[in-house]
């Protein structure tokens, strides 16, 4: 006797696998992003690699719909996106946590350090704090960056990544979804 999946399962299934390729998206634009901070380039490199990712998982999407689904209505396709997105930030989120456990060694204290040091940084800073200790302030919130545990980081990443996930379903199911008959 052969058994099919039922529609949610088979789109929890995608929306799985496709999350991986997203999220291996956002880990090298997170990559770049942090390598970015002492090469400049790889900043605006990794920026376009996360904005790229949202066609990607369009297209993935699509791909779904065209070739397994049939049809995608927006209430489907919101949920497959939303999926798909979600997963992608737990796995950046995982790619997020080895790097601050087993990677980082207080690199990216010390590039932001070495970036504040800068007299053009310190001026900004001065003039968006205006009669406070720029110094101070700035010696407290990196103290208090290499103090966080990598746990305790990637719990903040994953709010932020879940956050966008659930952003950026509604554009990528919308631009998805089975086109409306007239």
């Amino acid at each position: 006797m052969q058994t099919y999946a039922t529609e949610g399962q088979q789109t929890r299934a995608y929306a799985g696998y496709y999350g991986l390729w997203v999220g291996i998206i956002w880990i090298a634009s997170f990559a770049l992003a942090v390598y970015g901070l002492t090469h400049p380039w790889a900043s605006n490199l990794g920026l376009l690699v996360g904005v790229a990712s949202f066609p990607v998982a369009t297209s993935l999407l699509r791909g779904f719909r065209n070739n397994i689904a049939g049809q995608l209505p927006l209430r489907r396709a919101w949920h497959m996106a939303w999926m798909m997105m979600l997963g992608a930030a737990m796995i950046t989120t995982l790619g997020q946590y080895v790097y601050f456990a087993y990677l980082d060694d207080g690199a990216l204290v010390r590039a932001y350090t070495d970036l504040i040091a800068q007299p053009q940084a310190h001026d900004m800073l001065q003039s968006m704090l205006p009669g406070q200790d720029v110094d101070a302030i700035v010696s407290e919130a990196l103290a208090t960056f290499s103090a966080t545990s990598p746990a305790q980081l990637s719990a903040q990443f994953l709010m932020w990544n879940a956050l966008l996930a659930t952003i950026t379903a509604l554009p990528v199911a919308l631009a998805a979804k089975s086109p409306s008959k007239p």
